[in-house]
């Protein structure tokens, strides 16, 4: 019993495998935003994750974002598990009502337009947090938009941060190295990258990156994206009752 308990212990705080075979415990569980004290949190945890790196945009980023709230926008949170903090954030974009924002500065290329797309925006992790989330809310971002049938996912990536997305599996839209000052990203310069969903799997397997074995060949059921889904198969369609 005692080590029983060490090793879901273990799994808490370090992401090892649980008990049952086939599932890896996370530290955090990662969720869809669906209540407006959910989102108060997010914007505060943007304010501090955004604030390191530009101090000069930081009260900006826990006002809140219309964005958020818009038709075809969905805000993922990671939660620790033992604190109930949030401690990281990412929202998705699909351009099925709208453009994307990122198409307010750039002509997409040829193979991309009239495609069903998204984009990945505040992308934001607790300084100093210890664990995989950054990579979990990618992974959520993936399975999400596998549902939703999306052909590839667009991000605007800071210098700092090329690096983390490229391992991610994103790679440059434009040719290597070009910078496009974004309109909602107060007009710096980023990265523009892209994640093709389609060879996402195949590109991530032949780099034999660490993203391949987390985001395609295990089952995280703290990434709780489809609750709905998931009751459904656990118990089946309620009964109807007469009224």
């Amino acid at each position: 019993m005692v080590r029983a308990t060490e090793r879901a212990q273990a799994a808490m705080a370090w992401g090892d495998a649980g008990e049952n075979d086939g599932e890896t415990l996370l530290p955090f569980s990662v969720h869809v935003v669906t209540t407006e004290a959910q989102l108060d949190a997010v914007q505060s945890l943007r304010e501090t994750a955004y604030g390191r790196h530009l101090p000069h945009l930081k009260a900006s980023f826990g006002l809140p974002d219309p964005l958020d709230r818009g038709p075809g926008t969905t805000v993922f949170y990671a939660e620790d598990k033992l604190t109930g903090e949030v401690v990281g954030s990412a929202r998705i974009q699909t351009n099925r009502h709208a453009p994307l924002q990122i198409e307010r500065s750039l002509e997409l290329p040829a193979q991309w337009r009239g495609k069903r797309l998204a984009e990945i925006t505040r992308l934001a992790v607790r300084p100093g947090y210890g664990g995989p989330v950054r990579l979990a809310l990618v992974k959520a971002s993936h399975l999400y938009c596998i549902a939703m049938q999306i052909s590839a996912v667009l991000a605007g990536s800071r210098q700092s941060l090329l690096r983390s997305y490229r391992m991610l599996g994103f790679s440059p839209l434009f040719e290597e190295g070009r910078l496009v000052p974004l309109v909602h990203a107060g007009g710096l310069p980023h990265h523009v990258l892209v994640r093709d969903m389609v060879t996402a799997e195949a590109d991530a397997r032949a780099r034999n990156s660490g993203d391949h074995e987390f985001v395609f060949r295990t089952y995280h059921p703290d990434i709780d994206l489809f609750a709905a889904v998931g009751e459904r198969v656990r118990h089946g369609l309620r009964p109807v009752t007469s009224h």
